[in-house]
């Protein structure tokens, strides 16, 4: 779990991945980042579900398939750990940069959704972000799910208002409360109170859920 050393906070990650190569690189990229720490790897849902429940991390990189013949069993991991109250962030690491798969990444509570072609020297970035803002998404990945979403649904009562839709894509993008406020010149409480606001509003629980709703209305910059 994440930590404190000084002025350091310290964030605790593990992996659950069938490829030993993605464990190695993993813990050999943390062990050049001071506020990153490894706490261990598994191979199997099952066994990634134990470690993550034993060690407690603040973010999980969970891969979306799991084995040749368990397909989608990553979504469902995902699904089973967000389903609990005190679930690590999940980013789900992907070989496919594919929107259909994004989406069901965002349905089933995913915090993250990376392609793992993404170098690994984004990775400790990534991981930052999710830590600090509750969500990260490339925008190149994102964008065909927002033209995609244009030809979804639209419900008037579900529309944002003008600084909410501004929160949110910044969201979107990755910034936090203090970005944010910043961006549109009021205080981080203020962007906190309408962040609550809208997720009470739009039934979610998550930073991440508010910008799919505003990608299925349509709401947001392809």
């Amino acid at each position: 779990m994440a930590g404190t050393g000084k002025d350091l906070l310290v964030i605790g990650f593990c992996v659950v991945d069938d490829h030993e190569i993605v464990h190695d690189g993993l813990q050999a990229m943390a062990e050049r980042e001071p506020d990153l720490e490894f706490l261990g790897a598994a191979t199997t849902r099952n066994d990634g579900a134990s470690l993550i429940a034993r060690v407690q991390p603040d973010v999980a990189i969970v891969d979306l398939r799991i084995g040749e013949h368990s397909t989608g069993s990553g979504i469902d991991l995902c699904r089973e750990l967000t389903a609990c109250d005190t679930a690590p962030a999940v980013i789900l690491f992907s070989a496919y940069g594919n929107t259909e798969l994004l989406s069901q990444a965002i349905d089933a509570g995913a915090s993250g959704y990376v392609v793992k072609e993404t170098s690994v020297r984004r990775l400790p970035e990534i991981l930052r972000t999710v830590k600090q803002t509750g969500s990260y998404f490339d925008s190149e990945l994102a964008a065909p799910l927002l033209r995609r979403s244009a030809r979804g649904r639209h419900s008037p009562a579900a529309e944002f208002g003008e600084r909410e839709l501004s929160i949110v894509r910044a969201i979107g993008r990755g910034a936090d409360n203090h970005e944010i406020g910043a961006l549109l010149h009021i205080s981080p409480h203020t962007v906190k109170y309408h962040v609550a606001s809208m997720m009470r509003r739009h039934h979610v629980r998550r930073r991440a859920e508010l910008v799919r709703v505003a990608a299925d209305l349509h709401l947001l910059d392809p």
